[in-house]
């Protein structure tokens, strides 16, 4: 029945649940997930509507600090005016004109029309960020790919699978719980959050598959956020991934559900973030024989064969991880009433911060398990062992692989900031922190009884000078020493520079990055017990200094970047998968352009990256590496964008580290090059209002190119040619 009182919102409402009923068809492998997701999806958003009215206050009780973002913006962003929002909010004009350049906002759809502001945060200082949202339209289907997620990727095929970039200066630095580096690309942590303020409430659902029932890999994600007041927003992230894999024994499952708020107010900003989350990924140890790949035609059977009939080196066994995190930041400010000048105006005064007094916490729960019954007894060289031991040289325990290890920390950190701009004079903010952290470590002991168990604790001094208001002097610069514990004498020191200059009203950008970093090695980096390895080792302070600068030309649409680093005792894992560390210098030089040609409705975007090495048997790096995007792109009604086109990634030969289920780890190598082949995609990409949608041919290379080398790491082959199909919708109400 219509609604009583506005039939036409009833209907709007019903048209917008008959988008989760769509999402829910044909999902029975995740069903179960799926169904309560969606359920409370649709709980949620009803929830949100019953408070609309009470979300959208009179613009005159908004705050403008030039500090701080405002609680909302004052009015939807025009389409010429996408980025005023935020530079108003936050007075870091330059930052965000880079954060709009990188990510495309002329087709963001979510900034336009749903009266959001978006922000990451510091964990460590609870100071907020600018953030772009993660609706634009532009190369959506590329988002999907952890091809994607940088130049070029090594992966071992199945989306969520374990994955790192090509490009050395894009790899993360290691985590504490070093099994996390595999599956840094999908992992949730407060840093990465999008913490949103909203006038409406808002809900993204997304749905992303392959198109064969049989070899199905598909993801869904949804985003609800809702202001219940205009101090406080509520919001709930879930993403699952369930890959069936094209090759034997690579399933892949990942479920991550996260829950986020925040609260503004003058006085007080509160910050909460809840993740709980595990992957499942089925181990193969890569195929047995490359030539099923690069010479099918030659491994003749009386029948054809499909990708999941190559035989792989072992099949039952896991490796699965388990993360949940729990973060609490809570800031206090110090200020004054600021009584407007003019005593007619009957504006209320407008409270300005001067100071500020805070706290962080966060608790980290993780976990990792190597489990494998492939068991069965094969003769090798006349010796009888399980059939997963024969590729492996040493066995530290008998019996089937079971290696366990559980990591937990408990963070606390208290900090004072002085804030920038409350004053003319004051140019630049000032913020000091102190930080805790308790370590527990235990794992499987491989010689004795038991579990090995460990307890470290490390306390860090810290501080912030940064200058982020205006366009023509920017900086941030950190520091942060370890004092007490595990991380005494651990050092970074990180500072960046922009500045920039207008040529006709457009902004050209010069920036600078630099920083030295004394390492301390983490525990597992030096202490490790398992069946197939183990070590104790007592390796020496990991020592890093980088320069780097970036140039950007908005007339030629032209990037310009390179960056050197020298790195001392870097800490890897050689070709016989032990760790080790180089005790000598490498220099790695890095040197990248970004080009965008435009011409009509034809578009040709190119990033093309060199590398060098001084030692590639320590950090092996391609040459030369490119990404290029050729498409049309047109509106073909006043509501339909297309954007049609084909891309590829390549790189040069280089020795590609291999994969290492039992390690959970990327080592290198010395047998097998890879590269000079393309990895491409014809894709159709297309946006109609507030929905996103796409179909793509994988791997189309492989239908024209012989040999077929369509690898990403030795022995792990990508998906061979494939469709793919994905949708996203964004609803405002």
């Amino acid at each position: 029945m219509p609604h009583p009182k506005n039939p036409q919102k009833r209907e709007k409402s019903g048209s917008n649940y008959l988008w989760v009923a769509i999402f829910y068809v044909d999902l029975h492998p995740m069903k179960e997930k799926l169904f309560i997701s969606l359920l409370a999806c649709i709980l949620c958003v009803t929830a949100a509507y019953a408070q609309a009215r009470i979300i959208l206050p009179d613009s005159s009780q908004i705050t403008t600090n030039p500090d701080s973002l405002d609680l909302l913006p004052r009015q939807v962003p025009e389409e010429h005016d996408l980025d005023s929002t935020l530079i108003r909010q936050t007075g870091r004009t330059s930052h965000l004109n880079h954060l709009l350049h990188d990510h495309g906002a002329e087709a963001d759809s979510l900034r336009r029309l749903a009266r959001m502001t978006i922000w990451k945060i510091d964990a460590r200082t609870g100071n907020r960020l600018p953030a772009v949202s993660d609706t634009l339209l532009h190369n959506y289907q590329q988002s999907i790919l952890p091809d994607g997620q940088s130049v070029v990727m090594g992966f071992l095929a199945p989306l969520g699978s374990p994955a790192f970039s090509k490009i050395f200066a894009d790899r993360p630095e290691t985590e504490q719980f070093i099994f996390n580096n595999a599956y840094y690309l999908y992992l949730k942590d407060p840093e990465k959050v999008l913490f949103v303020n909203t006038r409406v409430p808002y809900s993204r659902l997304s749905y992303n598959r392959t198109i064969p029932k049989q070899t199905r890999e598909e993801r869904f994600e949804a985003r609800l956020s809702s202001n219940f007041a205009k101090e406080l927003n509520v919001g709930l992230d879930v993403d699952l991934i369930n890959t069936r894999g094209l090759y034997n024994s690579q399933a892949v499952k990942h479920n991550n559900f996260s829950l986020f708020g925040n609260y503004l107010s003058d006085r007080i900003e509160a910050h909460a973030f809840m993740n709980l989350g595990s992957v499942t990924n089925a181990e193969n140890g890569g195929i047995t024989d490359e030539r099923f790949i690069t010479h099918p035609d030659s491994m003749s059977t009386e029948q054809s064969f499909t990708s999941r009939d190559i035989p792989v080196k072992f099949t039952n066994t896991w490796n699965s991880l388990r993360n949940n995190r729990f973060f609490l930041s809570g800031r206090y400010n110090l200020g004054y009433m600021e009584t407007p000048a003019d005593s007619l105006h009957k504006r209320q005064g407008e409270f300005v911060p001067v100071a500020s007094i805070g706290f962080s916490s966060q608790f980290t729960q993780q976990h990792r398990r190597f489990l494998s019954y492939d068991t069965a007894f094969v003769n090798v060289d006349g010796i009888e062992m399980q059939r997963i031991d024969q590729f492996y040289a040493n066995r530290f325990y008998e019996g089937a692989v079971d290696d366990s290890i559980r990591f937990t920390s408990m963070k606390n950190s208290v900090f004072l900031s002085l804030r920038e701009g409350f004053k003319e004079w004051v140019k630049f903010g000032l913020t000091a922190f102190l930080e805790h952290d308790l370590r527990n470590y235990a794992m499987r002991d491989s010689v004795g009884p038991g579990m090995m168990r460990h307890r470290e604790n490390a306390v860090t001094v810290g501080g912030l000078l940064n200058k982020q208001q205006g366009d023509n002097f920017l900086f941030n610069i950190r520091a942060d020493l370890g004092v007490l514990g595990a991380n005494l004498g651990e050092f970074r020191a990180m500072g960046d520079v922009e500045t920039g200059f207008d040529i006709a009203g457009r902004r050209t950008t010069l920036s600078a990055h630099a920083y030295i970093k004394n390492l301390k090695p983490k525990y597992l980096e030096e202490n490790y017990y398992s069946k197939y390895f183990r070590w104790n080792h007592n390796f020496g302070d990991i020592r890093r200094v980088y320069i780097g600068g970036k140039l950007h030309i908005p007339f030629t649409n032209t990037t310009l970047s390179a960056g050197v680093e020298n790195l001392q005792n870097f800490i890897y894992y050689d070709k016989d998968r032990q760790i080790a560390q180089e005790n000598g210098n490498v220099q790695l030089l890095t040197a990248r352009i970004e080009q965008n040609l435009r011409l009509g409705i034809f578009n040709w975007d190119n990033q093309v990256v060199y590398q060098t090495s001084s030692n590639q048997e320590v950090i092996p790096v391609p040459t030369l590496s490119v990404y290029s995007n050729m498409y049309l792109k047109t509106k073909i009604v006043d509501e339909l964008t297309l954007q049609l086109g084909v891309d590829a990634h390549y790189h040069t030969k280089y020795f590609v580290p291999g994969y290492e289920p039992a390690l959970l780890q990327f080592y290198n190598q010395r047998e097998k090059e890879i590269g000079n082949y393309p990895i491409a995609t014809a894709y159709a990409n297309m946006h109609l209002k507030q929905t996103r949608f796409y179909i793509m041919y994988y791997n189309v290379a492989a239908q024209f190119m012989n040999p077929k080398e369509y690898f990403s790491l030795p022995g792990y082959p990508v998906n061979p040619p494939i469709f793919r199909i994905g949708v996203s919708v964004n609803l405002h109400n």
